[in-house]
């Protein structure tokens, strides 16, 4: 069975981890979108946020990305809405078209592709020097809330 100390360790360096994943996430969808240009206000940069909670005794992260900003903000960039359809004008006929698809893929490369990043930092991460570190912070919230 696991002592309290110990527990105590883990959830700590677990909030950690979320929270140092949750900035850096958070940089590199707006670094996405502003390479890709695809904002035209600031709303769609401003969404972006994150924030640690506990369910219970279990830490978690959550990634605020206004949706309804996002497809906004998408759809607002598409290139030459106004085609001119030449088949149907002259030979009255439609074009076999596909609908065009948004270029997701910077958010789910970098959100799904960024978990892999969490799981080995959060499964590796655990060092004795880090072990240390977590103790003298956690001595010190003792300290704190008793003195």
């Amino acid at each position: 069975m696991e002592s309290n100390e110990s527990k105590e360790l883990k959830t700590l360096f677990i909030e950690e981890e979320l929270s140092q994943h949750g900035e850096w996430l958070c940089d590199i969808l707006t670094e996405a979108i502003e390479t890709r240009k695809l904002m035209q206000t600031d709303a769609l940069h401003d969404s972006i946020d994150y924030k640690t909670f506990h369910d219970g005794e279990n830490p978690g992260l959550k990634v605020s990305f206004f949706s309804y900003g996002r497809a906004f903000e998408i759809a607002g960039n598409k290139k030459n809405r106004h085609q001119v359809d030449t088949n149907r004008m002259v030979w009255g006929m439609k074009a076999n078209r596909n609908p065009v698809k948004k270029n997701t893929r910077w958010y789910a490369k970098n959100m799904y592709g960024g978990l892999n990043r969490l799981i080995s930092r959060v499964m590796y991460g655990l060092s004795d020097a880090e072990i240390a570190r977590l103790k003298g912070i956690l001595e010190n919230r003792k300290l704190n809330y008793n003195g």
